[in-house]
């Protein structure tokens, strides 16, 4: 089940909050599930994404992550759906079962804007469109191996942390099928339009 934690230090003020940092666990339904959480910056300044499902470690709240979750990955968009930066493999901390590091930070000054981060399996990649329904390649495993042979499981562990972050929201890991997310947005519509009828009447 999937876990929030937030930390809150300092002063919390309106539009900004200061010294957060979230904390989120859960895990994959399958290899291809991805996970999305947006959140404002209200002052540019220094954010900090990261995961630890792979290698495990200590995350923000404090909670011991156990060593065996998948390789992941971490993109940043901006508010217009443009890539900022990704990352892959850059955290040293070695995985004591498998011997590797494979799990990603992303450390960047980013200006006041509202921001999508997204952690996939290695290695489902952005390629175009609508960040939930658009595509985005395949991750090439089946049951969380990965590409060294090394059997995972679908545990995932990742860290927000900054100064001015502020709305932040997790969204479900078991992405939409196109088709599904077309009939949701109908229906959405539909009630929208049924709505705005009883109003004139």
């Amino acid at each position: 089940m999937k876990k929030i934690v937030c930390l809150l230090a300092g002063l919390l003020s309106v539009g900004s909050v200061n010294a957060t940092a979230l904390s989120f666990t859960g895990n994959f339904d399958t290899d291809e599930s991805r996970f999305y959480t947006t959140f404002d910056v209200t002052t540019a300044s220094t954010v900090n994404l990261t995961s630890f499902g792979y290698a495990g470690g200590i995350n923000g709240a404090g909670d011991s992550i156990a060593d065996g979750g998948f390789d992941s990955q971490l993109f940043l968009f901006d508010s217009n759906g443009n890539l900022v930066t990704s990352d892959d493999d850059s955290s040293n901390i070695d995985s004591a079962s498998s011997g590797l590091s494979w799990d990603a930070l992303i450390s960047l000054t980013l200006a006041i804007d509202s921001y999508t981060a997204v952690l996939t399996q290695f290695n489902s990649d952005y390629i175009s469109g609508d960040l939930f329904t658009g595509n985005w390649s395949t991750s090439g495993v089946n049951d969380f191996i990965d590409v060294q042979g090394n059997q995972r499981n679908s545990a995932y562990a990742f860290d927000i942390s900054g100064d001015f972050i502020t709305n932040v929201v997790d969204s479900t890991t078991n992405v939409p099928e196109p088709a599904t997310a077309i009939l949701l947005g109908m229906g959405l519509a539909g009630i929208g339009f049924s709505r705005k009828r009883k109003a004139q009447a």
